[in-house]
């Protein structure tokens, strides 16, 4: 008893000093001792406030991602999952934590198949969809190893802004009118964003005392309220009410059974730099590593930034990789998952070979071929997540963190249970276990998690030495962004500011929410230097849609004895430091 009143004492003066000040007055900073780097003004300050007070990067990255669990729901939080790349300065070592969500027990490979058929993506959406989040247990669990500040004061911030309020983005406005028609059946989610028959608007002072309550409790028993705790026991209680007699159900043994894993961590070379990122089942890393590998044969830094020439080499080389992404990414506990092999360096070369001298691929390739036990998988790449939160922090100590979280898509399953919302994760699975007669390496498997295309960077000098630490929010363009930023930064000696500032130009499909449709060929940013390629991309015989390409990138660059915080334009991105 003496304890927790203690601990109830500590959570209160933390509270009371918790006000998200200063905010950031621009976008970036510049410091001599840390920065952090984020997409939304609160969750910037608060990272700094903690770095600021002593915490380390680890605190920094548990107070950010509180506080995104209440102004981000739409987004990341609590009910889902996250990747995080950690830069141990001391031990001069990089972790791989993988809090990814995981499918409950009672899930099978065909869950989502009908007469013979998957069914649409929109019936998977909603309760069926929820799987066991690990974003808490990263967070309670890296911070019980290498957090400095109290776990009780790393949760006050997101606590006051719970209580007291924010105002409601533009972003998170459009996510709610963009899925609104499943928004509005969760009741939790239609007495907070809606005002009688309307979305509440952009600038709205957004209140949820109930995820007060929620990170009220766990700040006072720590990440147990939700792995085999009350928390956990509404969710199972409210998620299993809501699904049919047939459906696959949640059970608090899920949630207590649940553990955060260390994954590989991808390192590799490009012009005389060392590129580290996140092995499978986030397979962004692995994937740039290779496209870098392929265009270490181009010299890029002498083709001009306003050419068409080097985004064309940039596409179609990811166009390469991307079909061997969505070949072979898949949980390595459960999948044969070929990664040393697919960094190979004769493989590579021969891969590279398919990248045309002029002109774009007239379909996209196959996976290559890399000796397996088994049979080949299939080629399918399916759904995956619309809209992540991803930070970039480096404290005083030289400790630095790449972390990306998502709920799964825009506001994850549309269920909130105690303030949170929800993940849609068993959306991200292979709705099929096969395809043309080939096993599907995402297929739902009980206790495996979800392929992803999160891409968490960081790149060291030829001594070693911390240089960038990167990512971004996206979906399946995530590992783009992060290659245009590597390129811009590594061949045209751009700062990390400018390479951010680069125009997004990739292949592929991409959800934009001014149309009715979703664009498939070459997408080029429009309002940027890139429409002006557009005639000559469609003379290379690219179908070409000029869309919002709207990346989330949030760079840290360490260069001169000096740190820069670099930031997403396209978003409310802002980095602190000193």
């Amino acid at each position: 008893m003496r304890y927790l009143a203690l601990s109830l004492t500590i959570l209160s003066t933390s509270v009371a000093a918790a006000k998200p000040e200063p905010f950031p007055t621009q976008p970036n900073d510049v410091g001599d001792n840390f920065m952090v780097s984020a997409t939304n003004p609160y969750v910037t300050s608060t990272g700094y406030q903690i770095l600021k007070r002593g915490g380390n990067a680890i605190d920094a990255m548990v107070a950010m991602q509180m506080v995104m669990s209440v102004v981000e729901h739409d987004m990341t939080g609590i009910g889902g999952g996250t990747f995080a790349l950690y830069y141990d300065a001391k031990q001069d070592k990089f972790h791989a934590f993988d809090g990814r969500e995981e499918a409950p027990s009672s899930a099978s490979p065909d869950m989502f198949m009908e007469n013979g058929a998957p069914i649409e993506r929109n019936e998977i959406l909603g309760p069926r969809s929820v799987a066991v989040p690990g974003t808490l247990r990263l967070m309670y669990q890296t911070h019980q190893q290498y957090g400095k500040l109290p776990w009780q004061e790393l949760l006050a911030p997101a606590i006051v802004l719970a209580t007291k309020g924010y105002a409601m983005n533009s972003y998170s406005y459009d996510i709610v009118v963009r899925e609104q028609d499943r928004m509005i059946k969760d009741p939790e989610i239609k007495a907070m964003y809606w005002q009688g028959d309307t979305i509440k608007p952009t600038g709205t002072l957004m209140k949820n005392p109930k995820i007060a309550a929620t990170l009220t409790n766990i700040a006072k028993y720590g990440d147990s309220y939700l792995y085999g705790g009350e928390f956990g026991q509404h969710i199972v209680k409210e998620v299993n009410s809501r699904l049919g007699e047939n459906d696959a159900k949640l059970s608090l043994e899920d949630f207590k059974n649940y553990q955060i894993k260390q994954r590989e961590v991808v390192q590799s070379d490009y012009r005389g730099n060392h590129i580290y990122s996140f092995g499978y089942p986030a397979s962004g890393g692995l994937m740039v590593s290779q496209t870098l590998e392929i265009l270490e044969d181009y010299d890029m830094g002498s083709m001009s930034i306003t050419d068409a020439e080097p985004w064309r080499l940039m596409v179609e080389a990811m166009r390469v990789t991307k079909a061997d992404r969505v070949s072979y990414a898949g949980d390595p506990d459960y999948v044969e998952t070929p990664t040393q092999a697919l960094l190979g360096e004769e493989y590579l070369d021969d891969r590279g070979e398919l990248v045309p001298e002029n002109g774009a691929m007239e379909k996209n390739p196959p996976a290559g071929d890399v000796k397996l036990s088994g049979e080949k998988p299939a080629q399918h790449q399916g759904y995956e997540s619309n809209d992540t939160g991803h930070i970039s922090i480096v404290d005083s100590e030289g400790n630095a963190i790449a972390m990306t979280s998502t709920v799964g898509t825009g506001m994850g399953s549309g269920v909130m249970v105690d303030g949170v919302i929800l993940n849609a994760q068993m959306a991200n699975f292979s709705s099929a276990p096969e395809f043309n007669g080939k096993p599907a390496q995402n297929a739902i498997e009980p206790g495996k998690r979800p392929r992803s295309a999160i891409t968490p960077t960081m790149v060291t000098d030829k001594d070693d030495n911390l240089r960038l630490v990167v990512g971004s929010p996206g979906s399946a363009q995530i590992p783009g962004y992060v290659l245009k930023t590597l390129v811009g930064v590594l061949d045209w000696d751009l700062s990390a500011q400018d390479a951010i500032d680069l125009p997004n130009i990739q292949y592929g499909i991409k959800i934009d929410r001014t149309k009715p449709y979703n664009p498939t060929g070459l997408l080029v940013e429009k309002r940027t230097f890139a429409e002006m390629f557009v005639p000559d991309f469609q003379e290379l015989g690219y179908p070409v849609h000029v869309i919002p390409v709207v990346s989330g990138l949030n760079a840290i660059e360490l260069k001169d004895g000096k740190i820069y915080g670099a930031t997403d334009r396209r978003r409310a991105s802002t980095s602190m430091g000193e």
